[in-house]
């Protein structure tokens, strides 16, 4: 045992990951184990006992992975005393080693009874081999079981079709065994061919004799086959588990959009053969026609896996250049969660669904359902969906602008006129100008508002390019859209409306007491009284569910934001949204949108508690960094990573942006280095996405903007 420990370490440790070299692990374990059964069997069993050492599973079908289980059947009809200490002779040393064994000990009839009852130990036997001990007892096993299940194998096969395949093929993120495309995929297909042989089998080509996969096809499998182990053989020395993690791949030998390539192939590939084992050859369809797509994508999303095959199948690249080459292509992101291929599909039946929603009358966001309502001609919505994110194919920053000049030709190639295909172009160049300006400036700041409306130029761009910025977000990842987003650029774009029509502009400039106005109500009931922790705090719904809009009025001071966010934090609530705007008097008001920053709900004691630690964080009596760091040990941030803060200055002073590992304390952490720079904040927008916020801070001066205060800024916040 220890030399084979020893000749095993040095295998993993200098082999090249991947099929072979998991068949050399499977032979050296074979030598293993076939000299330890039989001279266990020497010792213990009688000379005229028969008995057979099997290999199940993975490793019966001949490969075996650093990690992987040794599934192993000890067949005999030897007494039950007798064989159980054969078995633990067998069994022990194996697991002083530390190997990871799964054995069954079973007579033939037995065994034959088992797969008979169970599906799984069915197919682990359909890839069995004979390790040691009577050869012919264990071939005639395996070849009845087999035998046996090709007797059923109509039901059996049906039954296979409907097996769990979580996930999708096209994740950054794949589970490498058990995920659509992954080791189980392939295994199905060789179960499969083991049940229509009725021979057991270590791959599936028999099919490729049977007629139900071509010479490409089967190559193309076999190729994604030896991909895949090699992944999970680089994971596998790396970690417990099957998943493809984004750290992990950012390390791999194996190049990941091969392993992302893999798993399509073997994802679609099985798709193609379990209808054909079931009679229906069809053949292969010729590249849908401009209509086709149309249609397909109308449908919504029950036409994605339509769309997934043909892109996959390269049937799309006559009108989207290189979409075949997008769905294995990783362009990894905070919140992204599928390959660039798979999210612009995703995107584009995301757009059908939106305008589907708003014709119905379902849609529960009427900002995007007037949008929706307003678009004349999907197509051009559909082509640039499909296209959004073709300039990804080459890295880097600015992609819209790189792929502007590709969507226009594929708007051409879809038939659309030269006017048509300069707004899909247009489109496909903007697509990311809602998203960011949303959480990026003050939307209430008519300037700002005004900056985007330029920027954007075209008024008849406005509903498109909102339903593709929704679907485009939705598209991205769970972590990529929330209610909060969708309220932001609901507002975003209301407003944009209006700036966009004159008429509409002096409607809203003429319209009805701003809240800053309401807030100076609720200044003059602190304004008489000066003493430590004086303030007023009005509570109301917020603008989105389970949110709160928070308006407080205090004696203002450097460093009040910083006071605010860290009492907040503390009473375990996160700051969406912040305007402060300061009085003649020095009296500071300040309206928060908040919610919880827990899956505890916000209750009445939440607010008696914010309220009272308020007081005694303004009377200077609470603590509040000791209070934050004691909280921080409690709630780890879910993403590690560094700071990274950008400052533009303006006419009206400066914004700065952050993009940091959310944390509890983080608002309080940049509210007190702006202050102690000397700055002051008017107001901020902040987003979350995948355990990052990013913050988007109005900085203001009272003595003016220096170039010193920046700096100072800066090296503070890289200090964080």
């Amino acid at each position: 045992m220890r030399r084979y420990l020893e000749e095993r370490q040095e295998l993993i440790a200098a082999a090249a990951p991947g099929t072979d070299s998991a068949r050399r692990l499977a032979h050296l374990t074979d030598q293993m184990l076939a000299a330890l059964a039989e001279e266990s069997a020497d010792a213990l069993l009688p000379r005229q006992a028969r008995w057979s050492l099997i290999a199940l599973g993975g490793y019966g079908a001949g490969t075996l992975l650093p990690a992987s289980d040794l599934d192993l059947l000890v067949l005999s009809d030897a007494r039950a005393g007798t064989l159980a200490r054969f078995v633990e002779a067998l069994l022990y040393p194996l697991w002083d080693a530390g190997l990871a064994v799964g054995h069954q000990v079973r007579s033939r009839r037995q065994q034959m009874k088992a797969v008979r009852e169970d599906l799984p130990t069915l197919t682990a036997t359909l890839t069995g081999r004979v390790i040691a001990g009577d050869r012919a007892l264990g071939l005639e096993s395996l070849r009845a079981c087999a035998a046996d299940g090709a007797r059923r194998s109509a039901a059996l096969l049906t039954q296979l079709g409907t097996r769990e395949r979580p996930g999708s093929p096209y994740l950054l993120e794949p589970e490498l065994k058990a995920g659509a495309g992954g080791k189980r995929d392939f295994d199905e297909l060789t179960w499969s061919a083991a049940l229509l042989t009725g021979v057991p089998q270590s791959d599936p080509s028999p099919l490729l004799t049977r007629g139900l996969l071509d010479k490409s096809e089967h190559a193309r499998l076999a190729s994604a086959a030896d991909v895949i182990a090699s992944a999970r053989w680089e994971i596998q020395q790396t970690q417990s588990g099957e998943v493809m993690t984004e750290e992990l791949a950012a390390e791999m030998r194996v190049d990941p959009s091969l392993v992302q390539r893999a798993l399509a192939d073997t994802h679609h590939l099985l798709l193609r053969v379990r209808p054909r084992i079931r009679g229906q050859m069809t053949p292969a369809g010729s590249p849908p026609s401009p209509c086709d797509v149309f249609d397909l994508v109308a449908r919504g999303s029950e036409s994605l896996p339509a769309l997934e095959e043909a892109a996959w199948a390269g049937q799309l690249d006559h009108l989207v250049p290189g979409m075949s080459s997008l769905m294995w292509l990783r362009r990894p992101g905070i919140a992204h969660a599928l390959t660039v291929g798979a999210h612009s599909l995703r995107c584009a039946v995301g757009t059908a669904d939106i305008i589907a929603s708003a014709a119905a009358g379902t849609a529960d966001d009427p900002v995007l359902s007037g949008s929706a309502l307003r678009i004349g001609d999907a197509r051009l919505l559909t082509v640039a969906a499909l296209t959004h994110d073709v300039g990804k194919a080459t890295p880097g920053a600015g992609h819209p602008a790189r792929g502007a000049p590709t969507a226009r030709v594929a708007a051409e190639r879809f038939g659309l006129d030269a006017g048509q295909a300069q707004t899909v172009s247009a489109l496909v160049g903007h697509h990311l100008l809602l998203a960011s300006a949303a959480s990026g400036v003050d939307l209430d700041e008519p300037a700002d508002i005004d900056a985007v409306a330029r920027t954007l130029g075209d008024a008849s761009l406005l509903a498109p390019l909102h339903v593709l910025t929704v679907a485009d977000s939705r598209a991205t990842g769970p972590g990529a859209w929330s209610a909060w987003h969708a309220d932001l650029l609901a507002t975003l774009v209301s407003r944009l409306y209006a700036a966009l029509s004159a008429d509409e502009a002096r409607a809203l400039r003429a319209g009805s007491p701003t809240a800053r106005e309401h807030l100076a109500d609720l200044a003059a009931r602190v304004a008489a009284d000066r003493t430590p922790g004086t303030h007023a705090l009005e509570i109301g719904a917020g603008p989105i569910p389970a949110s709160y809009r928070v308006n407080v009025a205090a004696p203002d001071r450097p460093g009040l934001l910083a006071i605010f966010a860290g009492t907040f934090a503390l009473a375990g609530l996160d700051i969406l949204a912040a305007n402060s705007v300061p009085t003649r008097d020095g009296i500071a008001l300040d309206s928060f949108v908040v919610t919880s920053a827990t899956l505890a709900p916000v209750s009445a004691e939440t607010w008696s508690r914010f309220e009272r630690m308020l007081s005694a964080s303004l009377a200077g009596r609470l603590a509040l960094s000791v209070r934050l760091s004691e909280r921080r040990r409690l709630y780890a941030p879910r993403v590690i990573g560094d700071i990274q803060a950008r400052i533009e200055e303006d006419a009206r002073g400066a914004l700065l942006h952050v993009r940091a590992p959310d944390h509890v304390g983080l608002l309080y952490d940049i509210a007190r280095a702006i202050s102690e720079s000397g700055l002051d904040v008017r107001s901020l927008t902040a987003t979350s996405r995948a355990g990052w916020t990013e913050d988007t801070l109005r900085l203001g001066c009272p003595t003016g903007m220096t170039a010193g205060a920046l700096g100072q800024l800066s090296m503070r916040l890289r200090a964080l």
